[in-house]
């Protein structure tokens, strides 16, 4: 016969199993209803990796055939001589804080990092008007918990942000299993990032208080679909940034509007 302590934690795992459901189905909502609003901006993406592969280039998105990683000078140029102190990218006491929750697997993640963020760095954060904390999340699948905990890792060695670019620029298609401890070695090597912790996390899917913390504060604001963002001026309450294509001016208006005492 169960007992009540039993029948609380079927009941619990039951709600849990529930609600990651929930999270999966507006997961897929949400990026069909960016899948939209990205065809074209995907079309000009194609056109130019089209174009680097003819010229042999090999510093844009997508690993080579080879192994090899793509982007590693990329990642290197933008992040070079920018504080970081775990998951926050930028000075402390920038006057506008923008906090990104992203699953690593998402490929509107990767499409926002490509077409957003090199932006965002250069015109706030590097000129000290803006901090990034990022929010790694596990909706998609196995893959995306391995890469939580890599991430995890790299950022105790403040180095997630290369780490996490360098993820993107080589992501491969969705919980194919090519999150390997071949590929996290080959990222945290190019990211700068001591690999020992990386594939001790990575191996154990643990990626400890970051995760579970960002999962607690996607809770809090209802978010269930990545990317997804929460802005405000330092010292006042997180407001969520609703956007709805992933371009520079979707940002840099909101951002700008704070800067002015908005």
């Amino acid at each position: 016969m169960s007992t009540r302590t039993d029948r609380k934690s079927q009941a619990k795992a039951e709600r849990l199993a529930r609600e990651r459901e929930a999270a999966a189905r507006e997961q897929r909502k949400r990026r069909l209803t960016l899948l939209g609003a990205s065809a074209l901006a995907a079309a000009v993406v194609v056109a130019v990796l089209i174009a680097v592969s003819q010229g042999g280039g090999d510093d844009a998105g997508g690993g080579s055939s080879d192994g090899r990683l793509a982007g590693t000078a990329t990642a290197a140029r933008l992040f070079a001589g920018i504080p970081q102190s775990g998951a926050t990218l930028g000075s402390p006491k920038a006057p506008v804080r923008l906090v990104e929750f992203v699953d690593l697997q998402c490929p509107f993640c990767a499409e926002y990092t490509r077409n957003v963020l090199p932006t965002l760095v250069s015109r706030y954060v590097r000129t000290g008007h803006l901090r990034i904390e990022m929010r790694p999340l596990t909706f998609i699948g196995d893959d995306s918990v391995t890469a939580a905990a890599a991430a995890t890792a790299a950022a105790k060695q403040n180095r997630m942000w290369q780490f996490v670019d360098l993820f993107y620029l080589n992501q491969g298609e969705e919980n194919s299993g090519y999150v390997t401890s071949g590929f996290l070695r080959r990222l945290a090597r190019a990211a700068g990032v001591n690999p020992a912790p990386v594939l001790a996390a990575s191996a154990a899917g643990d990626g400890g208080s970051l995760v579970d913390s960002a999962q607690s504060e996607a809770d809090r604001f209802g978010i269930s679909s990545t990317p997804s963002f929460l802005v405000a001026r330092s010292g006042r309450s997180l407001q969520p940034l609703n956007v709805t294509e992933l371009s520079p001016s979707a940002f840099t208006q909101p951002i700008d509007d704070l800067l002015s005492g908005g």
